[in-house]
């Protein structure tokens, strides 16, 4: 068990760089001895906790006296070994060469520098004073006895950070921050890494993940969002700060829930992630002339029992191709309905009724069944989780999931052994993804940089997650690649119908726990503009040597 002490700081100014610094040290007191309670293992205070996030210039930073990096360090690694505890602190700090960085610096509870971090995915303005630092080594700290992985803020929004950590053994993530946001009410605010981000991190790579934030507002125009908190390894927060309060946020965090990823990592399948931003078909797509009308579909997923017998289920999905046909839906998105059983209903079953079905609406149909192979194909005695696209009565695709979790594993099904398929449609180009090939983050990156507008997800309630699961890992496949999300997994209420916009706004989604069929239009000309701020590109910030352990050679 590891006990954990976040400090959400009242925002400073860079001329309040003096204020900040004592607040800074008061709070570290504060939070190193509890009025009850276990003193912290660990504390985390926000990124940039001094002197200041907002910096105005390189020549305001230099004018503003703040004190140097070595005294800030040494008063740091006095608090750390005086209260024997680990302590992570966002601060800007220089490099030898003169340039500055945005670190996250962490202290050991003897008083050494375990780690500086730097912020790599820069954000809006930070590019304006701080350098990104890519070729500098992951931030990997022991704490308490647990592997932990240090990110900056926005660092989170870039799944493969997160996931180099993971990837080499971290159970907590932890995340000094500096969310914004905006709105009318203080007590309201919020922030995507808030919203699905990060719960989608920890689902993902089966770890905790702490984050400390500030409040209040910076420079006349950064409004922070607070919500400092931890997250488990099922994607529920376990404690959360409000939005306009400081203070410091304690929790218990046991480190037998981290399991690690749901599915296993398959980076054989990974070639098209080691593609550079700058260089793939997703970069070129931006330049690439699109008429807005032309680009629009309306694409639909149903929330459909999957346990009904065969005349049940093909009557449920006729009358709701049938419906939404009516209604000017082109593709539709049904759920696994296969689930964890290999003698579910199958293709040989399904696919002649399913073409015909195709046929007779119009509609593009994706789905995911078991698949037995014919004797005489050399792996009869195997079954796969198969995904399938059909389109005017024939079938377009048809592909194997390759990342199955340990309840498919354990009743049979085999992986399939290639990577998730983009395919070039009537409605554009679609990205399949069966299962759990979206709770791994590589294959829609994958399929996003090959140039894919809109992923398609056949899937089913995420096992040993929360109830969003299903919702805040679409959501943010969906905002981490600037892409559509149209998603189906079932009618519980851990599962549901989504349909997410590039900015990973909700665009349409299905009642909890009702087997509803939910539409909306997605113009595929939203998915060429990656910017997500101003010099802040998902895209063109990847940089596959930065996590040279995550993926096979490119293709």
């Amino acid at each position: 068990m590891l006990d954990v002490a976040l400090l959400q700081l009242r925002a400073f100014g860079l001329a309040e760089h003096e204020a900040a610094w004592a607040e800074l040290l008061r709070r570290i007191d504060e939070a190193a001895a509890p009025p009850d309670g276990p003193a912290p293992d660990l504390i985390v205070a926000p990124e940039a906790s001094y002197p200041a996030y907002y910096l105005h210039s390189r020549a305001a930073y230099e004018a503003a006296g703040v004190l140097a990096d070595a005294e800030v360090e040494a008063t740091l690694a006095e608090r750390a070994a005086r209260y024997g505890a680990t302590i992570v602190v966002g601060l800007v700090q220089r490099t030898p060469r003169g340039t500055l960085r945005n670190n996250a610096v962490c202290f050991g509870p003897s008083g050494e520098v375990l780690s500086r971090t730097p912020k790599r995915f820069l954000w809006h303005f930070d590019s304006e004073w701080f350098e990104a630092a890519w070729s500098d080594p992951a931030g990997m700290v022991e704490v308490g006895g647990a592997r932990a992985g240090v990110f900056v803020c926005a660092d989170g929004r870039l799944p493969e950070i997160p996931r180099a950590l993971a990837a080499a053994g971290a159970e907590l993530l932890i995340d000094p921050t500096a969310w914004v946001s905006s709105g009318r009410e203080p007590a309201a605010l919020s922030n995507p890494q808030v919203d699905y981000m990060l719960a989608a991190r920890a689902i993902e790579n089966g770890a905790w993940v702490v984050a400390a934030d500030k409040v209040g507002v910076e420079a006349g125009s950064i409004v922070y969002a607070g919500r400092s908190g931890v997250v488990d390894p099922a994607g529920r927060w376990r404690a959360q700060a409000p939005s306009d309060e400081p203070g410091i946020i304690r929790a218990s965090v046991d480190l037998d829930e981290a399991l690690g990823a749901p599915v296993p990592r398959r980076p054989d399948l990974y070639g098209g992630v080691a593609v550079p931003g700058e260089d793939s078909p997703a970069a070129r797509a931006t330049a690439e002339p699109i008429v807005v009308g032309d680009a629009e579909v309306r694409v639909a997923a149903a929330a459909l029992a999957t346990q009904p017998s065969a005349v049940d289920l093909m009557e449920q999905v006729r009358t709701t191709a049938t419906t939404l046909a009516t209604q000017g839906a082109e593709l539709l998105v049904l759920p696994d309905l296969a689930g964890a059983d290999p003698h579910a209903l199958s293709q040989a079953e399904l696919l002649p009724q399913l073409e015909a079905l195709s046929a007779e609406t119009g509609l593009m149909l994706a789905v995911t069944l078991a698949e037995r192979p014919a004797r005489g194909e050399g792996d009869e005695d195997r079954v796969y989780k198969s995904m399938l696209l059909l389109d005017g009565g024939a079938l377009l695709c048809a592909y194997r999931q390759a990342h199955l979790d340990s309840a498919e594993a354990a009743a049979g099904f085999t992986p399939g052994d290639t990577p998730p398929p983009l395919v070039e449609t009537r409605l554009g180009r679609l990205g399949l993804l069966a299962g759990g090939d979206a709770l791994a983050p590589e294959p829609a990156r994958a399929l996003k940089l090959a140039g894919t507008e809109v992923l398609v997800w056949c899937g089913s309630p995420l096992r040993d997650a929360s109830e969003d699961g299903v919702r805040v890992i679409a959501r943010t496949r969906a905002a981490e690649n600037r892409v559509y999300v149209v998603a189906s997994a079932g009618p519980d209420r851990a599962g549901g119908a989504h349909v997410i916009e590039p900015s990973g706004a909700v665009a349409a989604e299905s009642l909890a726990g009702k087997a509803v069929a939910v539409a909306a239009d997605a113009n595929r000309a939203l998915t060429r503009r990656h910017r997500m701020a101003p010099g802040t590109d998902p895209i063109l910030a990847h940089r596959p040597e930065a996590y040279p352990d995550l993926f096979g050679p490119a293709p």
